[in-house]
């Protein structure tokens, strides 16, 4: 959605709008290189992805802390200060659907590997964003930049850092133009494709 000035117009999601955004970054991380590892097989990934997103964000969206548009072209999920662990009852919520996207075969290594981003996470008190995608066709649009715009002006305006993690090197420049400096690579575990911890010091 634009407005008068060719912009793209951004609101905060509703609770039930999770799935809808789900599939939307379902697409947008089909071709991302961790995700790739994650859910090795093309077809489960198209068919499995988006119900997996849909759950991980699903309480975020509902508290707030997400941003789409009236047409879906992409979301942007946060989470509040000291509220980024994911609880246990989440956990076992999500089991089915990470086995369902991932394969038998292959869940041990990928879970592992999710959890060991949130036990390296930063504990000084930031904004979170969990992620941020916009549907394929509309990359290079504008879409990421309206959709991580708000929030950026709120940890400013709160002077609250901020904090990511890419898992794709090209995306690195897009983030640094919002203020993010990469503090580290790492890989996960052996195979998996690196991800870079990004920070922002409020402005």
């Amino acid at each position: 959605m634009t407005d008068r000035d060719g912009g793209v117009v951004v609101r905060s999601a509703r609770a039930e709008e999770s799935s809808q955004l789900g599939r939307v970054l379902g697409a947008a991380f089909h071709d991302d290189p961790v995700w790739m590892w994650i859910c090795p097989d093309p077809s489960r990934r198209r068919n499995h992805l988006g119900r997996l997103f849909a759950g991980l964000i699903r309480d975020r969206v509902r508290r707030g802390w997400g941003w789409t548009t009236d047409l879906h072209e992409g979301a942007a999920v946060w989470a509040a200060p000291d509220q980024w662990k994911t609880p246990n009852s989440e956990v076992l919520r999500l089991a089915i659907p990470a086995i369902r996207a991932t394969g038998l075969a292959n869940i041990r290594p990928r879970l592992a590997a999710l959890t060991q981003i949130e036990k390296s996470h930063p504990r000084e008190p930031h904004w979170y964003l969990e992620v941020l995608g916009a549907r394929p066709d509309l990359r290079g649009r504008g879409v990421g930049s309206a959709l991580i715009t708000p929030m950026i002006d709120r940890c400013d305006a709160e002077g609250v850092p901020a904090y990511l993690e890419s898992s794709k090197e090209e995306n690195l420049a897009f983030y640094h133009r919002f203020g993010f400096e990469v503090t580290e690579r790492v890989v996960l575990t052996k195979g998996c494709p690196p991800i870079w911890r990004m920070w922002r010091d409020p402005r």
